[in-house]
């Protein structure tokens, strides 16, 4: 019998062809009678490869899974908690200091014109923080205090003193250039924060 020739420069015997054919062809009754049988769509090739190269490519070449690093970041939620604890802290302390500061000047403010405080400019901060008797003048208070020296740049709320005469002055910023103060013009008033002679410098109140 005369082999058979399957391609040109490969001869195949009958028995390979047969063997070829036969595996061929088992396949495809296979794949017929599965998709009759379960009512299934054919496998995806181009998928199943997909898949297999996917799985291949995540193995080293020992056949170890390959395993991605671990990084630890430094910033982890035990060393923010406190961070952000204390920045909600400092701004509770600033959002009540503002509240203290603005509740003193409409205090001061509500009194303009108002004669009662003439020779009592201590008492009448004292009283717009809402308090009195912490000092008995003036001086007294400016020589307990943290002093500033550029009086011109008070700041909103801060105590500006004078070196009027023994007991001193002191008058309430506005943080404009102006205080709020008692003696303006023989009353509580808003005046020029240079409206006072001598003027010492300026202190946070402590109340």
């Amino acid at each position: 019998m005369t082999a058979a020739v399957s391609s040109p420069g490969v001869v195949r015997s009958p028995q390979q062809m047969t063997a070829v054919l036969g595996v061929a062809v088992g396949a495809v009754g296979a794949a017929v009678v599965g998709t009759h049988a379960g009512g299934l769509a054919l496998p995806d090739v181009g998928a199943t490869t997909a898949e297999l190269n996917l799985a291949a490519s995540s193995t080293t070449h020992s056949g170890t899974a390959a395993v991605a690093p671990v990084t630890s970041d430094a910033t982890t939620a035990s060393a923010t908690v406190p961070e952000l604890t204390k920045a909600a802290q400092r701004q509770q302390a600033a959002q009540a200091h503002d509240q203290k500061i603005e509740g003193a000047i409409d205090r001061f403010e509500s009194r303009i014109g108002t004669t009662r405080y003439e020779g009592y400019c201590e008492r009448a901060v004292e009283n717009a923080f809402g308090t009195q008797g912490h000092y008995g003048s003036a001086i007294q208070d400016w020589h307990s205090q943290d002093q500033h020296s550029d009086w011109q740049h008070a700041p909103r709320g801060a105590m500006v003193f004078y070196n009027t005469s023994s007991n001193g002055h002191v008058a309430l910023s506005l943080g404009d250039g102006r205080v709020v103060s008692s003696s303006a013009h023989g009353r509580v008033g808003i005046v020029p924060i240079d409206h006072f002679q001598h003027p010492l410098g300026w202190a946070y109140a402590p109340y």
